[in-house]
């Protein structure tokens, strides 16, 4: 196995919990928003939320991935 596969599989599971941390990090601002009255933010942070949990399978599947090499 070359470098950068070896590099790829420990990186990509950090990757995959960096993203779930981005989750759970803008769920708490999305809250935070609201509490505060401010809903059209709190929207748009639900958006970003969206997006970053879009990102969650496609990690899973290329830790998948890369751990079968």
């Amino acid at each position: 196995m070359n470098d950068k596969i070896a590099k790829l599989k420990h990186l990509l599971p950090h990757l995959l919990e960096h993203n779930l941390d981005h989750v759970k990090e803008h769920e708490k601002w999305v809250e935070l928003c609201e509490s505060a009255g401010l809903k059209e933010i709190a929207g748009d942070l639900r958006k970003v939320v969206s997006h970053f949990e879009a990102c969650t399978p496609l990690f899973e599947d290329a830790v998948k991935k890369i751990e079968k090499l």
